[in-house]
C-alpha cells in the first residue's frame, strides 16, 4: 500500500505546473536565448501568440505551460529538438533561428 501511495504523490506531483506569468516568459526567453520569433517556432505558436503571454494579454494554455516547464528544466532538450549535438556546456537555437525580429508592441 505504502508503494501505491508513493507512486500517486510522485504523479500528482508531477501534474503541477507553474502558471507562467508574463515576466517567466521572457525570463525562460533570456534562459533560452531567443527572441519572440525564435520562442514561437519552438512553442509552436505564432510570434503574435508569443507577444500575448509576454504581455499578459493572453496566458498559455496547459499543454503550453508542460512545455516552458520542460524548456525549463532542461534547456539542452531545445539542442535536441533542433538536432544539433548537444555538448556538455549545451548549445542554444542555431544563430539562423535566433535571426532578430522586432519586439512586439505593448
Amino acid at each position: 500500500m505504502n508503494n501505491d501511495k508513493s507512486a500517486i504523490q510522485v504523479i500528482a506531483g508531477a501534474a503541477r505546473c507553474p502558471e507562467y506569468s508574463p515576466s517567466m516568459v521572457k525570463a525562460l526567453m533570456k534562459k533560452l536565448e531567443t527572441n519572440e520569433k525564435a520562442f514561437a517556432l519552438l512553442m509552436n505558436v505564432t510570434p503574435s501568440t508569443v507577444c500575448l503571454w509576454t504581455t499578459g494579454a493572453a496566458r498559455p494554455c496547459s499543454m503550453a505551460r508542460r512545455l516552458m516547464q520542460i524548456y525549463e528544466s532542461g534547456p539542452e532538450i531545445v539542442s535536441k529538438i533542433a538536432g544539433e549535438r548537444c555538448p556538455e556546456k549545451g548549445d542554444r537555437l542555431t544563430s539562423e533561428t535566433k535571426e532578430q525580429t522586432a519586439p512586439c508592441r505593448k
